[in-house]
């Protein structure tokens, strides 16, 4: 039951980059600001580390029947810990270095880097649709 919870989370996480990419792609702008804030306040910042935790605690727990699991469980732990490590340095750290990516990053990368991560977001719920994991119609 926990793995196979752990699986729909677990494409939830590619189904999330894609929306997410997609927001990029049609308004950068906003992206950027959004960007910006990321760190600003504790709640801002402490619910980004515990959505990244829940993300990686999933990818962790559904690599196994994934078709690259060491390459999936890999992916999860480095989120779980690079979330531990942002919580555990002071919070305007993050804030500063969010804000200062956000004024130099060009609208014409994020809208690029938009079209990459919903290729990641794709190949991350193909990878996570196993044939003995979750059918594929």
């Amino acid at each position: 039951m926990i793995t196979v919870t752990a699986q729909w989370l677990a494409i939830g996480v590619g189904v999330w980059l894609i929306g997410l990419s997609l927001f990029m792609l049609v308004r950068p702008q906003a992206s950027l600001a959004a960007l910006a804030a990321m760190g600003g306040t504790p709640l801002i910042h402490f619910g980004e580390m515990a959505l990244r935790i829940v993300a990686g605690a999933a990818l962790v727990l559904a690599a196994g029947g994934s078709r690259f699991p060491q390459a999936i469980t890999l992916i999860g732990w480095f989120l779980i810990a690079s979330a531990v490590v942002l919580m555990i340095l002071p919070r305007r750290w993050h804030a500063g270095y969010s804000t200062w990516w956000a004024k130099r990053i060009p609208v014409w990368a994020v809208r690029l880097s938009a079209v990459v991560s919903i290729a990641a977001g794709g190949v991350l719920i193909w990878v996570l649709q196993a044939e003995h994991f979750l059918p594929v119609a």
